[in-house]
């Protein structure tokens, strides 16, 4: 009987596991430093979080007023809005991509790629839309 609920327990253990190495989350933190974000936010930032309800990681500025999110989620949540203010696509981003500004203040990137739809969020005085487009193409090039 003990050695069945340890080799139970060990199942338990690596399905477990298993899901978390897969998760958003804990996948895209993992790629990037904060002193990466930073230098591409353009201004200092705390360790990377999970966010967007478990699909992406976040970066809060130590200014206290600008963050990073970085997010894959399923192709089917694939938007793309062409008629936004200051819309720019963007070539050799996955299969489709583009970036606006975002009503918060900052940037938005988002790109379509085989089996998810990959975005960033920079937002911020300090935000550019150079830096957002480069986050981007790192988590399509690094996922």
């Amino acid at each position: 009987m003990l050695k069945r609920l340890f080799w139970i327990g060990l199942v338990v253990l690596f399905v477990g596991q298993g899901a978390g190495v897969g998760a958003a989350p804990r996948s895209i933190c993992s790629l990037f430093t904060a002193a990466e974000v930073a230098k591409l936010l353009g201004t200092a930032v705390e360790a990377g979080e999970p966010a967007a309800m478990g699909t992406g990681c976040q970066w809060f500025g130590k200014d206290e007023k600008s963050y990073v999110i970085l997010q894959a989620v399923e192709a089917d949540y694939w938007m793309d809005p062409q008629k936004a203010p200051g819309y720019e696509a963007l070539k050799g981003v996955g299969k489709k991509a583009y970036s606006h500004p975002d009503s918060e203040g900052g940037w938005r990137a988002m790109a379509l790629t085989n089996g998810a739809a990959v975005t960033a969020v920079a937002i911020g005085a300090t935000a550019k839309r150079a830096g957002t487009v480069t986050l981007l193409k790192q988590l399509v090039e690094r996922r």
